[in-house]
């Protein structure tokens, strides 16, 4: 029996990739031929380790000045959404081609009701199983056009075998908010546990560094440029600690106990090293975080009601604080980078959940159930010579 497991990977940012690779790398050592399909930046990700093609972008996310627009991205989409049966019709046809026999969709639509026209099994995973808590708060409009959409990823969302939720069990999980109260979808979610690279769970990672740090991973997003200043402002308030901050953004003030790098091959090494880590809260970082059992200072991008979701939800469970950009300056910076440093509960808490996530090991449990799913249909074809 050979397993064929074709991967629709959402392009817009890491996170869908990151765990989709991570499964996919899991179940190429098992023997399993996979088949990535992404586009944009995130494709050529995945072709650093993975056969993969080039699938259409089904909607692009549009920020205003660095926060989520929901209503505005719809409104983008739609014209996508004018041309999803074509969408559809060619990524049928590269499931075809690959002779599949299972699907995963991590963020695509239309990778389901391919899998559902060829009759071939079909998994998501998500974080996000409702969009409901994007407009709870909204303006009539808002509303209007944003609960035909979350309906739409309900149906579609009913339509496949189970749904692979990579986070804890309640009541630990943190997604929780953004995941639907609808019955039909409640039944097929499927606690694995978090699910990210084998790299996040070996352990002594060493990297050049003489003394402890902070790693602070930033990027380059504009909104972001006040916590660089601010961590450069209150650095030398931490004698004896090492900042290392992974970002675009340049200065010519910089203390002596700051690193300043631009791109690592690997950062999970740097994560498993650091005393501290201070970023945003998107999920697949912080299931990240809490597999390594770091604390964490999480400062949720600007009108993210997703991360700002994670980032109260990992509060309550005790392995982080957080900001955000209201509360932000030099002084609640230090006071919070302080905090965590010194409170050893934190840490402790963090490394609880992190023996519950190697234990649940959801890489390979969602690995596994992906395997029993492509079996399903192929043990029909095994010939009977009695």
């Amino acid at each position: 029996m050979h397993h064929r497991i074709y991967f629709s990977v959402c392009g817009e940012g890491y996170g869908h990739s990151s765990r989709a690779m991570a499964v996919a790398g899991m179940l190429s050592d098992s023997g399993a031929d996979v088949l990535m399909g992404g586009y944009g930046y995130v494709l050529s990700r995945l072709k650093n380790d993975f056969n993969s093609v080039e699938v259409e972008r089904e909607f692009e996310m549009v920020g205003n000045e660095g926060a989520f627009d929901l209503k505005a991205t719809i409104l983008k989409s739609k014209n996508t959404a004018l041309f999803f049966s074509r969408i559809i019709s060619d990524e049928k046809m590269i499931i075809e081609d690959f002779n599949a026999t299972c699907v995963v969709a991590d963020g695509r639509n239309a990778a389901v009701i391919c899998a559902l026209k060829l009759g071939i099994p079909c998994v998501l995973i998500s974080n996000q199983t409702s969009i409901e808590p994007f407009f709870r708060d909204s303006n009539f409009v808002l509303k209007l056009i944003g609960k035909p959409v979350d309906m739409t990823l309900k149906t579609l969302t009913a339509l496949t075998e189970n749904v692979l939720i990579p986070d804890f069990p309640a009541p630990d999980t943190v997604c929780i908010n953004t995941l639907s109260r609808n019955r039909n979808i409640m039944k097929k979610q499927i606690f694995v546990g978090p699910v990210v690279s084998e790299k996040f769970r070996a352990q002594g990672n060493n990297v050049e560094i003489d003394m402890p740090f902070v790693l602070a991973l930033l990027g380059g997003h504009s909104y972001r440029l006040p916590i660089f200043e601010g961590i450069l402002k209150i650095a030398d308030r931490f004698p004896d600690m090492k900042f290392l901050i992974f970002t675009k953004f340049k200065s010519e003030n910089i203390p002596k106990n700051v690193i300043l790098s631009e791109f690592a091959e690997d950062i999970s090494a740097y994560m498993n090293a650091a005393e501290l880590i201070v970023t945003q809260a998107g999920h697949s970082t912080a299931m990240e975080i809490m597999t390594l059992g770091k604390p964490s200072l999480l400062i949720p991008d600007k009108g993210q009601i997703e991360q700002e979701s994670n980032a109260a939800r990992m509060r309550e469970l005790g392995v982080c604080e957080t900001l955000d950009y209201d509360s932000l300056s030099p002084e609640s910076l230090f006071e919070k980078i302080h905090i965590l440093l010194k409170n050893g509960n934190y840490r402790e808490r963090a490394g609880q959940y992190s023996e519950m996530a190697k234990r649940m090991n959801g890489t390979k449990r969602a690995a596994d159930i992906i395997l029993e799913l492509s079996e399903r249909v192929q043990c029909y074809d095994v010939k009977n010579d009695t």
